[in-house]
């Protein structure tokens, strides 16, 4: 198949006629040739620093992701640090309650205590300056007694009551003490995290504001060198209308189409691949690489539909596996000029190109004469 290819191409070229080209814009074109070759090399370098750049933001983004995830969980640690806070306070406000609830009970009982043993005094009183027998009657001691007794009886009770209360405000105290440490302790735990939150998304919006910055300059930047290689290839096209000076397009000439290389030039391989297979997307459209003329357009056996253009000093680039193409042998291209769509190429299973570049009927490397920007 590919041998079918080289002798077709080897008849064709042997059947041309090339007429002298014209050196009258060689001086020119090799000068814009030559800031063409620097500018391409600076829009390279900016690329590789955006491919850098846009992985760098990609890490950042991924790390981001995780970091979200970690204070996803930690603004749910905060917020159980906040509820348990919220029922430290809740616990303390309750005990204080108590503890003014019980201080007031302790002053009444107190109040009560004082007037009780205030009755009592005079019949303690009594009861030892005055005989037993000097008492009107038995029933009278009986009565004196028992009432006597009931008010030891609620002294000794109201006593035991203001003990327990003591007890009670002293457990009340201890426990505030330990719940206002430990709101101070989940505070503190709080804020920390807090500001931990903080840092956090202040680093990330901050590194990646740097990155998009960066993106952003070197995005203008390529953007203007790219402005001025288009503006050098109009001038080189203009100076090289009949396709002279092919030879100093080495390393600047565009890519016939946006795709992947999938195939890659190997003369030596078995079979030989003299050119490179490219996968593309459907509907994609094939461009001529530089100004031609079209000595070639039909469907050649095993390679599909096939394009060939004819640039001055006996160079042709050649246009595999086309799904169809509207121009015609004899026309002149110009440099991008759609040749048309790619179709299906077997070797990628899809829509694809196969791309040739040829010097006096031999092969040469297609990606050493494409511009590395594709």
């Amino acid at each position: 198949m590919k041998r079918t290819l080289s002798l077709f191409l080897l008849i064709l070229c042997a059947s041309l006629f090339l007429a002298p080209q014209a050196g009258v814009c060689a001086e020119s074109t090799k000068d814009l040739t030559r800031k063409l070759k620097a500018e391409k090399k600076q829009a390279e370098s900016k690329k590789k620093r955006l491919t850098t750049l846009s992985r760098r933001a990609s890490r950042l983004k991924r790390t981001v992701s995780r970091e979200e995830a970690k204070i996803a969980k930690l603004s749910r640690s905060i917020a159980t640090l906040e509820e348990e806070y919220r029922a430290t306070n809740a616990k303390k406000t309750a005990l204080q309650t108590r503890y003014t609830q019980t201080t007031a009970q302790h002053g009444t009982l107190q109040a009560e205590l004082a007037l009780l043993i205030k009755q009592l005094w005079p019949l303690y009183i009594s009861n030892h300056t005055v005989p037993v027998g000097s008492a009107d009657s038995w029933d009278e001691l009986d009565r004196k007694y028992t009432w006597i007794s009931r008010l030891y009886n609620a002294v000794d009770s109201k006593q035991r009551i203001l003990k327990e209360q003591e007890r009670e405000l002293e457990r009340i105290v201890t426990e505030q003490t330990a719940l206002t440490a430990t709101a101070k302790r989940q505070l503190d735990a709080v804020n920390a995290k807090k500001d931990d939150l903080l840092k956090q998304k202040l680093s990330h919006r901050k590194q990646l504001k740097k990155i998009a910055a960066q993106k952003h300059s070197a995005e203008a930047s390529l953007r203007n060198i790219l402005s001025i290689i288009e503006t050098l290839n109009y001038k080189i096209e203009k100076n090289n209308k009949s396709g002279a000076n092919f030879s100093l397009l080495k390393g600047v000439l565009p890519w016939p189409a946006k795709g992947v290389v999938s195939k890659y030039f190997a003369p030596r391989a078995k079979p030989p691949v003299r050119g490179i297979g490219m996968s593309l997307a459907q509907g994609s459209d094939v461009r001529a690489v530089s100004s031609g003329k079209v000595v070639h357009n039909d469907v050649l056996r095993g390679f599909g539909r096939v394009v060939i253009l004819m640039h001055g000093e006996e160079y042709y680039s050649l246009y595999a596996f086309l799904e169809n193409s509207p121009v015609a042998v004899g026309n002149t291209l110009k440099q991008k000029q759609v040749i048309g769509q790619a179709g299906f190429y077997p070797a990628v299973d899809g829509t694809g190109l196969y791309f040739e570049l040829r010097f006096h009927q031999k092969a040469i490397n297609p990606e050493t004469w494409l511009s590395a920007i594709n």
